[in-house]
């Protein structure tokens, strides 16, 4: 049985291409820590307080999808 990724199609090379140049720094959405109304905004989304926002995104990074799981872990 093939798996998941054996199925996609040829074309996705030209994508794949693509995710290994970016860098994270390049997402358009990671949490952002450096602004205060970053804060604010991703306070409000996560509905935490700052210290909390800052210590999930210490521990794992500024992908908003992993922020998410670390706040539901606390």
């Amino acid at each position: 049985m093939a798996t998941v990724i054996e199925q996609i199609p040829a074309r996705s090379k030209y994508l794949a291409a693509t995710f290994r140049t970016a860098t994270r720094h390049c997402a358009p959405f990671n949490v952002s820590t450096r602004e205060p109304a970053a804060v604010e905004y991703w306070c409000r989304h996560f509905d935490t307080s700052p210290q909390r926002l800052l210590e999930a995104v210490r521990r794992v990074g500024s992908n908003p999808d992993i922020v998410r799981l670390e706040l539901r872990a606390f």
